[in-house]
């Protein structure tokens, strides 16, 4: 036998001990979610730590096009505008001050919102998933409201535009990101006005 058939073999044989030592059962979408709920808080920590740097970024960017400008200003030039930079010192701020700038979103669409108010006490299957999907989708929407403060800094990119609907986009994400940040509130607020009543 060829130096290559045995190690063929040899492969072969150590991925069958192997599977049959490591047999595990298959995790079910429960309590994949339940699990990745855990992790979450970490996740939004992590999101808005890269939200600090970004907006970092931004600052300095607006920082260097409002020295361009002042140079072309003072050459008679009339290719930059100042809306530029001016967006992402704005973008860059709010990037910065992330926590604030969602809890402005809130209080923008509710009296008090209360974004926890969903978490309970019940022990039940049902609950548990259903606060682990919560909380998911709460890391969903910290990313889509990032997402659309981004997308905003693209209307101060050359001569001030960006392309034809960026500003629509951008503010769908911030709106959406702020709804699924506060998703028990925007289902209850729903739901009252529907008539639909939970048990």
């Amino acid at each position: 036998m060829s130096d290559m058939k045995r190690i063929n073999i040899l492969l072969i044989a150590t991925c069958l001990v192997a599977s049959q030592a490591f047999a595990v059962s298959v995790p079910d979408a429960a309590t994949m979610l339940k699990n990745l709920s855990t992790q979450v808080p970490t996740l939004i920590r992590l999101v808005t730590a890269t939200s600090f740097v970004m907006g970092f970024f931004f600052v300095y960017k607006g920082l260097v096009e409002f020295k361009k400008f002042g140079e072309q200003r003072s050459m008679m030039s009339g290719e930059h505008h100042i809306a530029g930079p001016l967006i992402y010192l704005f973008v860059g701020t709010m990037l910065i001050y992330l926590p604030e700038t969602v809890r402005v979103g809130l209080n923008t669409l509710w009296n008090s919102p209360n974004v926890y108010a969903y978490e309970t006490t019940a022990t039940d299957a049902w609950s548990s998933l259903t606060n682990a999907v919560y909380l998911v989708i709460e890391l969903v929407g910290v990313i889509s409201f990032i997402r659309g403060l981004v997308l905003l800094s693209h209307l101060g990119g050359q001569h001030g535009g960006g392309q034809q609907g960026t500003f629509g986009r951008a503010l769908a994400h911030i709106i959406a990101g702020v709804l699924c940040i506060n998703l028990y509130g925007f289902v209850q607020v729903i739901s009252n006005t529907l008539g639909i009543q939970w048990d």
